[in-house]
């Protein structure tokens, strides 16, 4: 109880929204992942929310402890927050996993919870653990071994579904009956293949924050969802085949979802600019004082009306999106975004004062070479005359769901590489922030993988790092399928040319 005392109830009492309630039936719901990071979650909000409003249902949530290792020291189960009571004492534990590289943390919050990871050494005493999230639409495979029940799309339309079961159920058994066969659920015991997403319809929508506290890492900030999906045709991206179809908010919608009382909020979408009614929201909100968050802009779609009203909002840093080096790349990619676009919105942030530009891209896509990253180089100087440049630069890790599912992961050399080069050229022009190339061959493993791949996280979970997963890995014999095909850019992105090569320069790991 003492770490809930002296670690939680702070965050708890700084909270706005927090619901209490008791009920005969109860949930966890676990982010393996700190508090700051879980209350971020849009996702992992609504759903705690959609919980307690079900009849006899009470749902508290849990999260990973920032250090781990010392709470274990403590002997003691892992809290809820509301009550402090035993996360693992419900009847449905359920969790929302956003990243591939929280793999390992799920099977954590399930050991401090005190429920034993591995799916097939759980029985009746034990809750039913449910998993859902982006991970699990994206590739649901590695949890198979740790999950009694996948949930794969839109929670809006599967908490209604659990609920019922979980009150209409005696046993674990009963439960998976009433559950197995409707959309989105996918139960590892019996089945072997995903199934259809669940997709919530746009009367269930918009999704909107439920909890605001100053202890997230969007401190402080209402978030409410403009649209879900995405209208562009980027290959690279799930929001599209994710999230579709495209459903946009009304704009009097969202603002009637918008609480008086909040002082930042945070406009949440794929492709804000082109949602129709980002204008007349933000300048509204502005007007009543309120500060603005939003995501990344495309860069085609900024016109100086859209950045004055964000600057009002006390944006102060510019958000852009490349997603490629080049502009052949970006056409590969269909990203529909060209250097000209992205000169345009440098010039744009400086005359309206912005403090500096930052824009994101990969590298590591199939068809690139060196000339790809001079081309990078080069505009990035270009920009750097007319605003200050920050690059987030992220391998590229390819996806399922994607036309890049078979696309080759470009070798953890090879990106070092590249990024020493980028490094190099641009450390006076630019301030550079990247992903490290190994953990993205990690994520890269995990995005693709099986249950094979799980276990192997099972087997380091409690020391994970860099070199623990390729042992990990060669002692399941894993092998990357992938690794020889090529992505050529005369061919659409996603047709390959299979095992054209074997020239990666390897992992170095």
């Amino acid at each position: 109880m003492s770490y809930w005392r002296h670690q939680i109830k702070p965050l708890l009492d700084a909270e706005t929204g927090t619901m209490f309630k008791q009920a005969p039936i109860r949930v966890t719901l676990a982010f393996p992942n700190r508090y700051s990071v879980g209350m971020a979650s849009l996702g992992f909000q609504v759903i705690y929310r959609m919980f307690n409003n079900e009849e006899g249902i009470a749902c508290e949530r849990a999260f990973l402890p920032d250090d781990v290792e010392a709470f274990e020291k403590q002997s003691q189960a892992l809290p809820t927050v509301e009550s402090g009571k035993d996360a693992g004492d419900c009847e449905l534990f359920a969790m929302s996993v956003s990243f591939e590289l929280d793999l390992t943390n799920i099977i954590r919050t399930l050991d401090v919870a005190g429920l034993r990871p591995l799916r097939e050494e759980r029985d009746d005493t034990d809750p039913v653990v449910m998993i859902g999230g982006p991970l699990t639409s994206s590739n649901p495979y590695p949890l198979t071994p740790f999950a009694d029940l996948i949930v794969i799309g839109d929670g809006e339309q599967i908490v209604p579904m659990v609920s019922e079961a979980l009150r209409g159920s005696q046993t674990r058994e009963d439960f998976f009956d009433l559950v197995d066969g409707m959309p989105g659920i996918f139960l590892p015991a019996r089945h072997t293949v995903e199934p259809n997403w669940a997709t919530a319809p746009k009367e269930l929508l918009p999704a909107y924050s439920q909890i605001v506290t100053p202890n997230s890492e969007l401190s402080n900030m209402f978030l409410i969802e403009a649209q879900r999906g995405c209208p562009r045709p980027c290959t690279f991206c799930l929001a599209r085949t994710m999230y579709g179809p495209n459903r946009n908010n009304g704009g009097d919608e969202l603002l009637a979802h918008i609480p008086e009382w909040a002082e930042k909020v945070g406009l949440v979408g794929a492709a804000l600019s082109d949602f129709p009614h980002t204008k007349y929201v933000g300048r509204t909100l502005t007007e009543r004082g309120v500060k603005l968050g939003v995501s990344s802009i495309r860069a085609d779609t900024v016109d100086a009306e859209l950045a004055e009203i964000l600057k009002a909002g006390g944006l102060r840093t510019f958000t852009v999106a490349s997603d490629a080096p080049s502009e052949r790349l970006r056409r590969w990619l269909k990203k529909g975004i060209t250097t000209e676009d992205l000169l345009k919105t440098a010039q744009i942030s400086r005359d309206l004062g912005f403090s500096g530009l930052k824009v994101y891209m990969m590298i590591g896509l199939g068809p690139e070479n060196d000339d790809d990253i001079s081309e990078l180089i080069s505009f990035t100087k270009e920009l750097a005359k007319i605003n200050r440049i920050a690059l987030g630069i992220s391998p590229f890790v390819p996806k399922r769901h994607t036309p890049h599912f078979q696309d080759s992961f470009a070798g953890v050399k090879v990106i070092e590489n590249r990024l020493k080069r980028i490094q190099k050229e641009l450390r006076t022009t630019a301030e550079l922030r990247n992903v490290s190339a190994k953990w993205a061959w990690v994520e890269s493993v995990i995005a693709r993988g099986g249950p094979e791949v799980g276990m192997a996280a099972y087997s380091i979970y409690r020391n994970e790092s860099i070199g623990a997963w390729k042992k990990a890995l060669d002692e399941i014999g894993w092998q990357d399928e992938f690794e020889a095909n090529e992505s050529r850019i005369e061919l659409p992105a996603g047709q390959i040319v299979r095992g054209a090569s074997n020239h990666h320069e390897g992992l170095a790991v």
